[in-house]
This record gives structure tokens, C-alpha cells and sequence, in this order.
């Protein structure tokens, strides 16, 4: 494995750990994502690439695009219906209309205060 490589593995890991805190029936946004991790720079784009190497036991669907979108879609339609299923069994309730969407005002995930430092500058 190149260094290239083992930094890529070393700073997704560091998504896969905060993905792996989301609770079942509430989602992150990749943009959220990017913004709460306290040992790395990300775009919201790179944690996108991140997840799409995500390992078992990371719970990839509870991550979404902005606004409760599901882009995933543009690389599989399959891939679409699959997230929304895992996310529907958890609870998750997706509004209706043209953009079939999260409803991220009940089930956008915020982490307690303390654990927002990094986004928020708290300390």
C-alpha cells in the first residue's frame, strides 16, 4: 500500500468513526460530517468518497446530501432504494413531492453540545 494510500485510509477512518456515533433513525449530512472532525480538513465531497469505501459496520445510509437528498442516486438507482429502505426501517420518514427527501427537521442529528466543539469553536 502507498503512503498516498495509508493517509487516505488513516483520515476516513476518522469519518467512519464519527458516522459509527450517528444513532439509528437519524442522519448526518456529508457537509456535517466534514465539519465535525476535529483531526482532519474535509470537504463535504471527500467525506462522499469516504463513504463510498465505508467498511461493514459502518452505517453508510445514515449519511445524506444536503437537505435530506439522497445522492447516491447519480451512481445507482439501486443503490438509492437500498439506502432508503435501510433508513425507512430505522424510522426514517422521507417527505414527499419532485425531490423525495429526509425530513431533516425530525431526524437530522445534531451531537450533544460538547461534542460540537470543533464546529462550533467552544472551547
Amino acid at each position: 500500500m502507498s503512503d498516498r494510500e495509508n493517509a487516505e485510509t488513516d483520515i476516513y477512518e476518522s469519518v467512519y468513526a464519527f458516522v459509527r456515533t450517528v444513532p439509528p433513525g437519524k442522519v448526518v449530512t456529508y457537509g456535517q460530517v466534514a465539519g465535525m472532525l476535529e483531526d482532519v480538513s474535509l470537504t463535504a465531497r471527500q467525506v462522499g468518497a469516504a463513504m463510498r469505501s465505508a467498511p461493514k459496520g459502518v452505517p453508510w445510509q445514515r449519511v445524506v446530501g444536503a437537505g435530506g437528498l439522497l445522492p447516491i442516486a447519480k451512481v445507482s438507482p439501486e443503490l438509492k432504494s437500498r439506502q432508503r429502505e435501510l433508513l425507512e426501517k430505522e424510522g426514517v420518514v422521507f417527505l414527499s413531492g419532485a425531490n423525495e427527501r429526509v425530513d431533516m427537521r425530525r431526524f437530522q442529528w445534531m451531537p450533544p453540545l460538547e461534542e460540537q466543539a470543533p464546529l462550533f469553536d467552544l472551547e
